[in-house]
């Protein structure tokens, strides 16, 4: 079966950093952490993976193409990603026209781009802020709405690069429904980064682990949890359950 994502022995170097022969997939319908310490490579992967960056060596598919510069309107069509920091991602003047430049630029009419537009404002739950000018939005909303551009192009692999940074918990517990909702309804793939023990204790299928740019884990939940030599990767969770604790006094 052809798998959403495959990398087989890839590397990548910046002057300072590197990906060193990194080996991993997605499979369908598999919600996947990747986990490790700033700096150890999660958004480089990413970028990666979308074709932003291209490898030294190996290779990396979706949905068995190979990503390079003959495929990426194509595979680009299949992910979506939301950047670590919205702002990054929204540049258009309204909420409305940030959403609507990717249908558009699927060759969408404006009625089918309106429906989606729609569709995917009420999805994240802020079909009242249509209007409203991007740098007039919280953090929060940011996220959603940048959320919601990806969501109206019909991906089926969401990449996430730390989505929960600076949200507070009814924000997460929020995007986690509608992240949810996607993978159940329409059958989305999604691989997300994060330096949070929770997430991977209640939100994963799997972790990837990494460590300066190389993979030292990659596999069930439970063995990366219980070892020793991975704790540092996997983080700690005390923040977001001091946030749990606060939402139940």
């Amino acid at each position: 079966m052809i798998k959403p994502i495959e990398l087989e022995h890839v590397f990548f170097s910046y002057p300072s950093f590197s990906i060193d022969n990194v080996t991993t997939e997605l499979r369908q319908g598999e919600l996947k952490a990747v986990a490790g310490r700033n700096g150890s490579g999660k958004t480089t992967l990413f970028r990666l993976i979308l074709g932003l960056l291209q490898p030294r060596q190996g290779e990396i598919r979706v949905f068995g193409r190979p990503v390079n510069k003959d495929n990426l309107w194509s595979v680009r069509q299949d992910v979506g990603f939301l950047f670590q920091s919205p702002q990054d991602q929204l540049f258009a003047p309204t909420v409305w026209e940030d959403i609507s430049f990717g249908p558009r630029n699927q060759g969408l009419t404006e009625e089918e781009t309106s429906a989606r537009v729609e569709q995917a404002l009420d999805i994240v739950g802020l079909s009242e802020l249509g209007g409203r000018p991007v740098n007039q939005l919280s953090h929060g909303e940011a996220k959603r709405i940048a959320l919601a551009g990806i969501i109206a192009m019909r991906p089926k692999i969401l990449l996430l690069d730390e989505p929960f940074s600076g949200l507070d918990y009814p924000m997460i517990a929020g995007l986690l429904d509608i992240v949810n909702n996607l993978r159940r309804e329409e059958r989305v793939s999604v691989m997300y980064t994060t330096h949070d023990r929770f997430f991977l204790e209640n939100w994963a299928d799997s972790v990837l682990v990494m460590r300066r740019g190389r993979v030292v884990y990659d596999g069930a939940i439970g063995a990366a949890l219980v070892s020793p030599d991975l704790q540092p990767e996997v983080g700690g969770c005390s923040l977001l359950r001091a946030h749990l604790a606060d939402s139940t006094d």
